[in-house]
């Protein structure tokens, strides 16, 4: 009988402390956007951006690259800081989720050069842009800034786009995309 009134008690205690009260569920996070059906060169260069803007997105990168892709350096960067590296997917894949364990987040702007036009075509293209990125690493004050020049070609396989080929150049005194990757693949 004691033990039936120290169980009873017990359970009073409980219900007082609000253990057993139903609360609100919380809001579902919102997904990360992304595009499903790469139907257009345009959708995956859009996936790529948000590979970057979001870490959530970092599983689904190397999907971007047909297997054969390949990223070649700058020249500059090549002499420079004695790159000679073969990079492909994987390198690529790595990179970026090194970089964002780093990062606190990574902004990305990409921006038409003028006077170079896209080459485009119903299976391959190429564009051409400027970009702008910036590493807001931990605990740094300051973003650290990337710009230079890309060359993406496009592939198109059984409906799909993938990227086959990126060139990075220089253009002016700022480290380059390739340097940031080079830096966050070791």
């Amino acid at each position: 009988m004691k033990k039936i009134a120290v169980i009873l008690l017990a359970l009073l205690a409980l219900m007082g402390c609000e253990l057993f009260k139903v609360r609100e569920a919380e809001p579902p996070t919102k997904p990360p956007l992304w595009n499903n059906f790469v139907t257009t060169w345009s959708a995956c260069l859009q996936n790529l951006q948000y590979c970057y803007g979001d870490a959530r997105n970092v599983v689904k990168y190397s999907s971007l690259f047909t297997p054969s892709f390949r990223f070649n350096f700058a020249a500059q960067d090549i002499n420079d800081y004695g790159i000679n590296l073969i990079w492909g997917r994987t390198q690529e894949q790595d990179m970026l989720f090194s970089l964002h364990d780093q990062c606190d987040s990574l902004s990305l702007q990409l921006t038409e050069i003028p006077n170079q036009s896209d080459e485009i075509s119903p299976s391959d293209a190429t564009i051409y842009r400027s970009y702008i990125l910036k590493a807001y690493k931990k605990k740094q004050p300051t973003p650290e800034v990337y710009e230079g020049n890309l060359e993406l070609r496009f592939k198109k396989d059984l409906g799909n786009w993938y990227i086959d080929l990126w060139n990075d150049y220089r253009s002016g005194s700022q480290p380059t995309w390739g340097k940031l990757k080079y830096d966050n693949s070791q």
